[in-house]
């Protein structure tokens, strides 16, 4: 007959509600995490969305500028010729102002402004 003592038996690990403490430890920093991850993000959140209304308005105003540089370009190519060629100041002259040579009959087709 063999006894065996309590110091002999080897470790054996019991089954019986054991593993209910590393189940629930490992849900609970499974919601720490996710409850830091939710806080993190609403914190950030504001910012992310500024940021993007930023980025949008931003391209709406480059947009603007070029259209307005263009603008300017056309307005400076123009007054070039104004200063500078004496045809296109007597077409312009004429076309706004209504001048004519003498015998001249000027044709208007299309939509004619009216006169103010």
């Amino acid at each position: 007959m063999v006894h065996t003592t309590a110091m002999h038996q080897p470790n054996v690990r019991r089954s019986s509600g054991g593993e209910f403490l590393p189940v629930a430890t490992r849900v609970m920093w499974a919601l720490i995490t996710v409850a830091l991850l939710l806080t993190i993000g609403f914190w950030f959140y504001p910012e992310w969305a500024r940021l993007a209304f930023m980025k949008k308005d931003l391209a709406a105003q480059q947009q603007h500028l070029a259209d307005l540089k263009k603008k300017s370009s056309e307005h400076e190519q123009e007054v070039k010729l104004l200063q500078t060629d004496p045809q296109y100041l007597e077409l312009i002259a004429r076309d706004k102002l209504d001048l004519m040579k003498d015998g001249e009959t000027i044709f208007r087709l299309g939509n004619a402004k009216p006169r103010s």
